[in-house]
């Protein structure tokens, strides 16, 4: 029987599957500051988290996991590694293009860090989606699972960032071994301009802006959260994390009746 995760497997297994399937999960997350009630490894363990369960409901293997990410603004707090965005670019080319030498056609990537990782993996997959033909494409919580987040979220408005209820209450329902829920902080800016609210769950007119590491830490107060943890519970995390689930699994079904034309593979040198 085949493990799920590729590289738990041996060639001829994975020579099997491409016979019955060309779709393949690649998680890709951070290790970066999650205030004081959450481990750095959040992202990477919610991004895994859900390639797992995906996988399980649809049979599709899951390339070795990416535990790094572009996390600049986190180096505030110790322990955050951030790659150039350049770096993560050229390593998520690399990957997708050796599993689409092999005959991988379609490759979704689940992020866990949520939307700062998408500028340089959008560049990646631009890339390899002009040069090759193959369908490459990325879960993004913010986005897959928009709907569940706005009707389960109960924050006052600012309130859903960075190490808030959403992420909180998952890794309470999965990792709560990890977490310290009397940490968990409120922090929600009173001084943005309207333009500046960064909540995905509030539909206001934006503007998007950078951060610094200086700024950053004297937003996120000494603390590292960004909205409201306060309200976070492992029921909503497990609902959450089903909702999303079943979202991604979906269109995972829907890949599988894809038809691809790949148009170029080659070994990245």
């Amino acid at each position: 029987m085949m493990k799920y995760y590729l590289h738990e497997n041996k060639w001829e297994d994975v020579e099997a599957y491409l016979k019955e399937k060309k779709t393949i999960l690649l998680p890709v997350g951070s290790v970066e500051q999650h205030g004081k009630h959450l481990p750095l490894g959040t992202d990477s363990l919610l991004a895994q988290d859900i390639a797992m369960d995906v996988a399980e409901k649809t049979g599709v293997l899951i390339a070795s996991p990416l535990w790094y990410g572009w996390a600049p603004h986190h180096m505030a707090y110790p322990g955050t590694v951030t790659l150039r965005p350049e770096t993560l670019t050229q390593v998520v080319e690399d990957v997708l293009n050796s599993l689409i030498y092999h005959g991988f056609e379609k490759i979704l990537i689940i992020n866990g860090h949520r939307e700062a990782n998408l500028p340089p993996l959008r560049i990646a997959l631009t890339r390899v989606r002009n040069n090759t033909g193959a369908f490459v494409g990325i879960a993004d919580p913010f986005y897959i699972n928009a709907v569940a987040g706005r009707e389960l979220s109960e924050v006052e408005p600012g309130g859903i960032g960075h190490a808030e209820e959403l992420e909180t209450s998952v890794m309470y329902d999965r990792h709560a071994e990890l977490c310290s829920p009397e940490a968990a902080v409120k922090n929600i800016p009173s001084d943005h301009n309207r333009f500046l609210q960064h909540d995905p769950n509030v539909l206001t007119d934006k503007i998007l802006t950078a951060s610094d590491v200086a700024h950053y830490k004297e937003a996120t107060h000494g603390v590292g959260v960004m909205g409201d943890a306060t309200p976070a519970d492992k029921d909503k995390g497990r609902e959450y994390q089903k909702r999303m689930v079943d979202n991604i699994s979906e269109f995972v079904e829907y890949l599988e009746g894809l038809e691809v034309e790949i148009r170029k593979r080659e070994i990245p040198l």
